[in-house]
């Protein structure tokens, strides 16, 4: 059960809220940090003030802290602590923090979520409709996960980027670094059909002018959005009646993971992606580790044995 508030705390409420502006949702973060620490501090045979916290009793904390929660919340309690005897020593209450040399902890990259190749599958499968509209959509998705490419660099599209006879597409990622990425013939062949309506879109511009460099096109004949794209999206993921909330980059991720797992280096998914460092794609591989370790698992006879 946490403390209950003290006092100090309550002033150090009030300055948060009037001083600094702090949100209600601030504030009982705050609120409950700190008498999470209280209830440390006075928990068994120990009774020490808030206010006369040591740097042994801290790191005690701390290593409390980090039996019961993840990092995240580890870090961000010592944040709400830093900030709090900083607030102290401005009073005049203390003269150092006992929070002084306690790093955060080091916290994991998390992992990318990504689709499983299953559900892409399904999403890609469905039938294209007959409009213009329907062929741009199905094209789009099939660029999205044949190249993995960022919503941005999607819709960033020019046709001038766009050679189908000998299958790549030129994007221009973060940082305007200028990459070649290959596609499939499959993603050629629905770019080949959509291209043939897109004159289709391009008519129904009235009031503002077309966009007529670039390769999707919303209905009103202009560059398509990336806001535009989610809504398809989330419309062909009702459409396949998944269950899963997938959003572009998930599909980006599972480009990733899909190819390392059929065999690609590492370093060409990093070329591939538009990736500044290889830690970043590395993450990647991970997610193959993980399924790695479930195969191994379900197939070694003596994975699940009990030892006895």
């Amino acid at each position: 059960m946490d403390e209950p508030q003290t006092d100090l705390q309550h002033r150090y409420l009030e300055h948060l809220r009037v001083v600094r502006n702090a949100s209600p949702h601030s504030l009982r973060a705050v609120e409950t940090d700190l008498r999470d620490l209280g209830r440390f501090l006075n928990e068994g045979s120990r009774s020490v003030a808030i206010e006369r916290v040591d740097p042994l009793m801290a790191r005690a904390y701390v290593a409390d802290l980090a039996g019961r929660v993840g990092t995240r919340t580890v870090a961000r309690k010592l944040s709400t602590l830093r900030s709090f005897y900083r607030w102290l020593m401005r009073e005049e209450i203390r003269e150092d923090s006992p929070m002084h040399a306690i790093p955060n902890p080091k916290q994991g990259r998390p992992l990318p979520e990504t689709v499983p190749v299953d559900v892409m599958m399904r999403l890609l499968d469905g039938p294209p409709g007959t409009t213009a509209a329907a062929h741009r959509d199905q094209s789009m998705l099939e660029v999205l996960y044949a190249a993995g490419l960022r919503v941005s660099e999607l819709v960033g599209l020019n046709l001038k980027d766009v050679d189908l006879r000998e299958g790549w597409l030129r994007i221009e990622g973060k940082g305007r670094k200028v990459r070649t990425v290959p596609i499939h013939q499959r993603c050629a062949d629905s770019l080949e059909r959509y291209f043939s309506r897109r004159g289709e879109l391009l008519a129904k511009a009235k009031s503002a002018p077309p966009a007529l460099d670039a390769v999707f096109l919303n209905q009103r004949g202009g560059r398509l959005s990336d806001r535009s794209v989610r809504r398809i999206l989330d419309r062909e993921v009702l459409r396949c009646a998944t269950g899963l909330h997938i959003h572009p980059h998930m599909v980006r991720h599972a480009f990733a993971t899909h190819i390392l797992e059929g065999g690609v280096d590492v370093r060409h998914v990093q070329e591939l992606l538009g990736h500044a460092s290889i830690s970043t794609t590395q993450i990647y591989t991970h997610l193959g580790i993980d399924r790695l370790i479930r195969v191994y698992d379900d197939a070694h006879p003596r994975a699940n044995a009990s030892g006895e």
